[in-house]
């Protein structure tokens, strides 16, 4: 219990309502923009187990890797790195592939 009000002060404090912490996105526009971007080399399908491309990750395994967030994806989403191409997602779309990908844990 002590830990719950500790952590309802933080959000208090930082000014940080539970409808601001809430994730925004529509997951079905989600897999949609997954499936036309991203399904060349990621499984993007829950019951997908192997992705085209064997050095990227199923969506399922990044949704499921402990401590992943949205921003954490956002950021993966941006950043260009070894083997992502880059592309260009507005923001809204972007966090309907977060949302989708979140969602599939």
């Amino acid at each position: 219990m002590k830990l719950l009000t500790y952590v309802a002060a933080i959000f208090a404090l930082s000014g940080v309502s539970q409808v601001q912490a809430q994730m925004v996105g529509n997951p079905q526009d989600g897999g949609t923009l997954a499936q036309q971007f991203c399904s060349q080399c990621h499984a993007v399908q829950k019951e997908q187990l192997r992705s085209p491309n064997s050095r990227a990750p199923t969506f399922l395994q990044l949704a499921t890797t402990p401590g992943m967030t949205s921003a954490a994806l956002s950021v993966a989403l941006t950043t260009p790195h070894a083997g992502m191409p880059m592309f260009s997602l507005t923001a809204e779309q972007r966090e309907d592939v977060i949302v989708y990908i979140l969602g599939l844990h």
